[in-house]
């Protein structure tokens, strides 16, 4: 059964890196196109820009939500790393919590923002606002699910949790 949840967890998390990956090369597209049409042909375009900086910001907020199982964000590990193996666990899982709190605040008020935006629409793109504001409730939803797959699945920390237990306890 953990084995399943965990392939479960990073099949999704291998989606949204495909996402993500495919977003760059948008952003990439779009702001050649938009270099070359405006010193090359001098016929900018008006919605360039802002679809690369909604692709940017979907970006993001996905790659932060992978970062959170991947344990790729920035930690201080010195001080755990001199604590007791059961500080240590403890302390890893408080800080796997605290972010999935975090995560699920960013979601809550995204959700607010999307059903602010309503049915504006971005100036250049003639978009709906709600691609603006979506990100911050996919990515925060997801960031939230990761530390809390990464307490059930008891990879805590920079490394997987087994890695800090003592050599006798393996």
């Amino acid at each position: 059964m953990r084995r399943q949840f965990a392939r479960f967890v990073d099949g999704l998390n291998v989606v949204a890196s495909w996402v993500c990956h495919g977003l760059l090369v948008v952003i990439t597209s779009i702001t050649c196109l938009q270099v070359f049409l405006r010193f090359v042909m001098n016929r900018p375009t008006s919605w360039s820009e802002e679809v690369a900086l909604l692709c940017l910001i979907w970006f993001g907020m996905l790659a932060i939500a992978i970062g959170i199982r991947r344990h790729e964000h920035v930690a201080i590990s010195f001080f755990r790393d001199l604590l007791p193996y059961p500080l240590a666990l403890t302390l890893d899982f408080s800080a796997q919590l605290l972010t999935a709190a975090f995560m699920l605040v960013v979601a809550v008020y995204g959700q607010d923002l999307v059903a602010l935006a309503g049915a504006q629409l971005l100036p250049a793109s003639s978009l709906s606002k709600w691609w603006l504001y979506a990100p911050t409730v996919v990515g925060g939803a997801l960031g939230a699910f990761n530390a809390i797959s990464n307490v059930i699945l008891r990879e805590l920390g920079n490394a997987p949790i087994t890695a800090m237990e003592p050599h006798d306890a393996r």
